[in-house]
């Protein structure tokens, strides 16, 4: 191996040496904090955007005690990352999926992307699993559909009333907020069953449909199950089949 080629191999080396000890500084929330501004300088003055921006990502995962500090210091990696332009979104969306830290990433997607690749990324994170063990993955769906809310979301009505089942009241009120916001032909026959739903668990999601139910005028599917045409207190339906509130 000639000299040259020594040197390269050097140089490689102690690159990714000092990349892999910024990255663990940057992991670290008991690094020393100038040690950790360095790090953040390191990967924010970086061009490659598949080696900066996931290290830069790792700062999101952890919040120090001092609020300003930490602020400051996501800032400045959100900063270093969104410089790149919309290039980032699917490194940021592959991050999304693993993490449970969610807030900033979603601050860097919503910055940089359309409307439907927010929707894109939100709907990609949500977890269809089983996991009413482990609330980080609990707390992650319920605040990824509570961001849905403000999404219109062709033909994901359907796949999106799994989480009416979700042993979560948040999570199962969140969906069915999401699901009250579409504008689906099949939301109300997904909904409606909740219109019979007396048990103290879902007395939200009740409420929340009832409303629903009459003021967008939706028509109950099958108004046999109401033989008295009452549905509520002071909800009945109507000759048309909507149901209407008496004043």
């Amino acid at each position: 191996m000639g000299i040259f080629s020594k040197f390269k191999d050097f140089q490689k080396n102690r690159s990714e040496s000092r990349h892999t000890k910024a990255v663990a500084t940057l992991k670290n929330a008991k690094a020393i904090k100038e040690d950790r501004w360095a790090a953040i300088d390191f990967f924010s003055s970086m061009d490659d955007v598949e080696i900066a921006v996931p290290a830069l990502l790792q700062r999101f995962e952890y919040s120090l005690e001092h609020g300003i500090n930490d602020t400051r210091e996501k800032e400045a990696c959100m900063e270093g990352i969104t410089q790149h332009g919309d290039k980032v979104l699917p490194l940021v969306k592959e991050h999304l999926k693993s993490t449970t830290r969610i807030a900033w990433p979603i601050k860097i997607i919503r910055k940089l992307g359309s409307p439907e690749s927010v929707v894109d990324c939100l709907k990609d994170a949500l977890n269809y699993g089983e996991v009413a063990f482990d609330r980080s993955q609990v707390d992650k769906n319920y605040d990824i559909l509570c961001h849905l809310i403000e999404y219109k979301l062709p033909g994901e009505a359907t796949k999106l009333a799994h989480f009416l089942k979700d042993q979560d009241e948040r999570v199962r009120y969140a969906s069915a907020e999401v699901l009250i916001e579409q504008d689906d032909s099949v939301v109300p026959e997904i909904l409606e069953p909740f219109l019979v739903d007396l048990s103290p668990d879902n007395s939200r999601i009740r409420q929340a449909v009832l409303t629903a139910f009459v003021t967008k005028k939706w028509k109950i599917s099958d108004p046999k199950r109401y033989p008295d045409g009452r549905v509520a207190e002071g909800v009945t339906i109507s000759k048309q089949g909507t149901v209407e509130a008496r004043v």
